[in-house]
């Protein structure tokens, strides 16, 4: 990256393609965000960030936009991401400051605002879970799995849900995309950032990626607790055990395609921090089927994880 500046930080951004960079000007700090090689990632965080401004949330404040270097100058939000500084003891304080903005996000989103975002379907889904079938049913033993009826009971679960997809969902919404500002009050101490991949969805979706996290393997002893904190304080219609079975569907979902994910990725990169994500996942995805009343395709996952 070409800069006039002396003092330039480049941040790890894992698996994104988007370039990160931390600079220093005088006392102060910006962020950089290259976007050169997704110019349409470049596009959407712009209009999701139109979005978010609507919202009382801590968003990184936008200071100078350069759009045919598709790059974005903006507030640091330091070096305190969740999954640096939690422990045993902040844990349940980190999880429920999260919940709480994303309360905020969804008792403020307005339909109208959303209409740029692309709904969520069930072809979204299948595109998602058959990294699953292709990369992690294909490198076992297995040799018998029943990949047709596999997706014709992930079919009939996700339209007999009835599930509305008209809702703000982050997508990433998961400790190491957000920040604790510690000079902020209340809920804004939650900062927020790497929303361009947002879409419309389920309003329970980035309560999944938050508390059923894959990188990360803290405990689920909050779950349900704050599950339903995040039911009462928002305006769903269905009643709670909907809502529970609602979201523990589309939680196995999401941990079946990171199933394939990091198998894939293992097998590409040889890395060890893709078996060690590979384990966690397999860990939540065990205990979610806990939480799934279709018996057939419970046996699925039993017989074959």
């Amino acid at each position: 990256m070409n800069s006039d500046h002396n003092d330039l930080e480049k941040i790890e951004d894992g698996l994104s393609s988007k370039l990160i960079y931390r600079i220093t000007e005088k006392e102060n700090t910006k962020i950089i965000i290259d976007f050169s090689r997704d110019k349409q990632d470049f596009n959407n965080f712009l209009n999701v960030y139109e979005i978010l401004q609507k919202t009382n949330i801590s968003i990184p404040k936008i200071y100078e936009v350069h759009h045919k270097q598709y790059k974005i100058y903006m507030q640091d939000f330091g070096k305190n991401r969740f999954n640096k500084i939690y422990n045993e003891e902040n844990l349940y304080k980190l999880l429920k400051l999260a919940v709480e903005n994303i309360i905020v996000i969804q008792n403020e989103s307005n339909l109208n605002n959303l209409k740029n975002l692309k709904e969520y379907t069930f072809e979204d889904l299948k595109i998602e879970i058959k990294e699953f079938v292709n990369y992690y049913i294909s490198t076992s033993k297995n040799s018998n799995f029943p990949t047709s009826r596999f997706y014709e009971l992930w079919k009939s679960i996700f339209y007999s849900q009835n599930y509305n997809m008209k809702n703000f969902v982050h997508k990433d919404f998961e400790f190491v995309n957000l920040f604790f500002l510690e000079n902020y009050k209340s809920h804004f101490q939650c900062g927020i950032i790497d929303f361009q991949s947002a879409f419309m969805g389920f309003i329970g979706w980035d309560l999944i990626s938050l508390l059923e996290n894959p990188r990360i393997n803290f405990t689920r002893n909050y779950n349900d607790k704050l599950i339903e904190y995040f039911y009462e304080k928002t305006t769903i219609i269905e009643n709670l055990n909907t809502f529970r079975e609602q979201y523990y569907l589309l939680s196995l979902a999401r941990q079946t395609r990171l199933l394939g994910r990091w198998r894939k990725l293992f097998s590409t990169s040889n890395d060890n921090q893709y078996l060690n994500y590979l384990k966690i996942t397999k860990s939540r995805t065990i205990a979610t089927l806990n939480n799934i009343k279709n018996y057939e395709l419970r046996s699925i996952y039993e017989e074959y994880l």
